[in-house]
């Protein structure tokens, strides 16, 4: 019996998969263009260094090899994550990222904070806020954890600032008067938001890992309960061995 003119029942709509598991590299440009983005911007504050030719150098210097160093440990484990697809290196990788990203925007704080360019830390805190206000998908606990982290830690240093500022005569009056002003209004603003942050984190459940449990702390299976190569067919980021090719 023909039945091509019958009806067709809509399928249910699937659920939609979490933004870490969407955000899995799947071409070899999502995982090697990162890293190197952050390496390049890790360089180019070392050549800023250079040209504003300060005593802020080494600061400068610190701060580059935080971009590079962050910049080869997410290489590492966008790379896992490209040529072993599952749920487990996803996680892996989210968790790197939120890592990695977080020290590289305290890294840039302390240099703005060095060389006095307050505009560039307004900015990059004005983005970051945006980007966290336009985003549909909730975060997840691991990376509020981040956030929270990361804003504590501007925070601390924009105090160290304003403490060497008053404590050590030889700094100069204008970065002095830089320090000690804006941290009058960076410090309250940065520990308002990592208590928000931090609180946000209380009130979120973790993830479905699907089958990360060895990341979320609990003991990795013996030999003979370890699962064999091929991933579970329920897996959203099963796909063949890339290296069979």
């Amino acid at each position: 019996m023909d039945t091509r003119d019958d009806p067709v029942e809509p399928e249910p709509d699937a659920e939609p998969q979490p933004r870490w598991i969407r955000r899995a590299p799947i071409l070899p440009e999502q995982w090697w263009g990162p890293p190197m983005a952050q390496a390049v911007g890790g360089l180019a504050v070392v050549a800023i260094g250079i040209w504003l030719q300060r005593p802020a150098l080494p600061v400068a210097v610190l701060v580059g090899v935080v971009g590079l160093v962050g910049a080869v440990v997410l290489a590492f484990a966008g790379r896992r994550a490209y040529w072993y697809p599952s749920c487990t290196t996803a996680w892996r990788l989210h968790r790197t990222r939120v890592v990695v990203w977080s020290a590289a925007g305290v890294a840039l704080a302390v240099f703005a904070l060095a060389v006095g360019a307050q505009t560039l830390l307004i900015g990059y805190l004005a983005a970051a806020t945006g980007l966290y206000t336009v985003r549909r998908d909730e975060p997840t606990r691991f990376e509020l954890w981040g956030r929270s982290a990361a804003s504590a830690a501007v925070a601390v240093v924009s105090a160290v600032y304003a403490v060497v500022a008053l404590t050590v005569p030889s700094v100069d009056e204008a970065h002095s008067s830089r320090w000690i002003g804006w941290s009058i209004v960076i410090v309250p603003v940065a520990v308002v938001t990592a208590v928000l942050q931090w609180r946000a984190a209380s009130g979120t459940a973790d993830p479905d890992q699907n089958g990360a449990a060895a990341d979320a702390g609990e003991p990795e299976p013996g030999p003979e309960q370890r699962p064999g190569p091929e991933p579970p067919a329920d897996d959203p980021l099963s796909a063949p061995d890339r290296t069979a090719s």
